[in-house]
C-alpha cells in the first residue's frame, strides 16, 4: 500500500534513513513528509518505531476539481463506512492551500459533512464528531484544484510519545528531539549531554535511540486500532516482539543539566517509567559548571536547546551565549557541541565559528541547529590525530 509518513522542516531526510531501516520501499521525500511503500505490518511498525515522524497517513482518494460542487460531488463518492463503524467518534484536519475558498476550513466542513451524510443515508445514523479525541482522522490536503483524503492511522501526533507526566515551559517537541540526534551523527557508544535540558526531552529519546527501544514504547492508543480492517492479532505480535530491556552495562553515560531543580525533579519523573535502565544522569546545577575530564570515552557530543530569547532582554541574551561559547570552548574539548536557536542575532555572540548549520523548525519557529567541532591546539594537529585515532574510540579505565 502507498504510505506518508508526515515530519517537521528540515528531517525530511533523516526519516527517510529511518524507513530504509525498517524496510520500507520506493521511499521518496516530500515537504516535510515521506513517501513509502509497505504492508499492514510496516504501516503498523511506522507508528511506533519511528522517531521522527508526526503522523502515519494513508491516502484513500486522489483526484482533481473543478469547483466546490465538484469538490463536494467526488466527497460523496466516497464510501467511508468501508472504513470505520458508526460506533466511532471521527475528526477531520489537514491544510488547505487553494485560491478557491476564502476560509481554510471550509473544505474540511464539507467533509464532515459528507462523512455524516454517507453514514446517515446507508445506515440511518451518523457518527459522531470529537475534535479533541476521536477514534478516527481523516486527512484532508488541498493544493490548488488537487485533492487527497488520508486515514490518519496515528490519531494523536507521535510526539506525543506517552512518557512525559510534566513539561517545562518551553518545551522542545520529542520528534524535534530525536531529529537533532540522529542528525547529530552520535554514535550511542560515547557520552551525550545536554547542558539546558528542561524537562529531559533530548537525553530520554537519545537513550530510547541508544538502547534500541521504540520510540512509541509507551504509548497504547492509536488511530488504525479502530479502522474495520485492524488486525488485532498482527498487532499484538508486533508489541510483544518489542524490545523493552535496558542496556547492560553501558561504557558510556548521557548526563542532563538544568539550574531549575523543579525541572530536574520533572526529568527524572518522565524517564523513571522508561526501560532505559541507568544510562541517564540529570543533575541540578548551572550550565558553566561542567565537568568532562572523567568522562568514559575520549570524545562525546552536547546536543542542547538553550532560551531564544523571548523572556530576556538583548544584553542578558548575548552575554548567555557568550558564555555557551565559553563553556564549549574550555568544557568540552574534543566534543562535538551543537546547539539549536532561532535568535540568530544571540548566535553571534558565541564567538565560534560552526563546522556545520541545518536548517530546522522547532514549533513554528525557523532555528538554526548548528555544530561547534571543539578541539585543542593547532587545527592541522587536531585533524593528524583525528585520522591516527579515530573519534567514538571507548577508553578503558582502571
Amino acid at each position: 500500500m502507498q504510505i506518508v509518513a508526515k515530519t517537521f522542516f528540515g528531517f525530511e531526510d533523516v526519516l527517510a534513513q529511518e524507513l530504509k531501516e525498517l524496510g520500507a520501499k520506493k521511499i521518496k521525500l516530500g515537504n516535510r513528509a515521506v513517501y513509502y511503500e509497505g504492508d499492514r505490518e510496516l504501516l503498523y511498525k511506522s507508528n511506533v518505531w519511528l522517531r521522527t515522524a508526526v503522523s502515519i497517513l494513508l491516502p484513500i482518494e486522489s483526484f482533481k476539481f473543478r469547483d466546490e460542487r465538484d469538490l463536494i460531488k467526488k466527497f460523496n463518492q466516497i464510501r467511508f463506512s468501508t472504513y470505520f463503524s458508526v460506533n466511532k467518534t471521527f475528526a477531520v484536519k489537514g491544510a488547505v492551500n487553494s485560491d478557491m475558498f476564502n476560509h481554510s476550513q471550509y473544505p474540511m466542513l464539507l467533509l464532515k459533512d459528507a462523512i455524516a451524510d454517507h453514514f446517515r443515508d446507508n445506515l440511518g445514523k451518523r457518527p459522531n464528531v470529537d475534535k479533541a479525541r476521536p477514534n478516527v482522522v481523516f486527512d484532508l490536503h488541498i493544493r490548488d484544484k488537487d485533492c487527497t483524503v488520508s486515514l490518519n492511522t496515528s490519531g494523536a501526533p507521535l510526539f506525543q510519545r506517552g512518557y512525559r507526566s510534566r513539561i517545562g515551559e518551553a518545551p522542545l517537541n520529542e520528534a524535534v528531539a530525536a531529529g537533532l540526534i540522529l542528525r547529530s551523527g552520535w554514535d550511542k557508544k560515547s557520552d551525550l549531554y545536554d547542558i539546558f535540558c528542561g524537562s529531559g526531552t533530548i537525553p530520554i529519546e537519545a537513550a530510547l535511540i541508544a538502547s534500541g527501544i521504540p520510540a512509541l514504547i509507551e504509548r497504547n492508543t492509536f488511530a488504525f486500532k479502530h479502522l474495520k480492517d485492524f488486525d488485532q492479532e498482527l498487532w499484538l505480535r508486533i508489541k510483544d516482539s518489542l524490545p523493552r530491556k535496558p542496556l547492560k552495562n553501558p561504557t558510556f553515560k548521557i548526563v542532563g543539566s538544568d539550574d531549575d531543580t523543579e525541572m530536574i525533579r520533572v526529568a527524572r519523573e518522565n524517564a523513571q517509567g522508561l526501560p532505559i535502565g541507568n544510562i541517564i544522569k540529570f543533575e541540578a546545577k548551572d550550565f558553566k559548571i561542567q565537568n568532562v575530564k572523567n568522562a568514559n570515552t575520549d570524545y562525546g557530543v552536547v546536543i542542547t536547546n538553550p532560551p531564544y530569547g523571548e523572556r530576556l532582554e538583548v544584553n542578558e541574551i548575548e552575554k548567555l551565549y557568550k558564555e555557551i561559547g565559553d563553556v564549549f570552548k574550555h568544557n568540552f574539548t574534543g566534543y562535538n557541541c551543537w546547539l539549536i536557536s532561532s535568535n540568530f542575532d544571540a548566535l553571534k555572540a558565541i564567538e565560534l565559528k560552526p563546522n556545520k548549520k541545518v536548517k530546522v523548525f522547532n514549533g513554528k519557529l525557523e532555528c538554526d541547529f548548528r555544530m561547534y567541532e571543539i578541539f585543542k591546539g593547532k587545527y592541522k594537529a587536531f585533524k593528524k590525530e583525528r585520522i591516527t585515532k579515530p573519534r567514538g574510540r571507548v577508553v578503558k579505565r582502571n
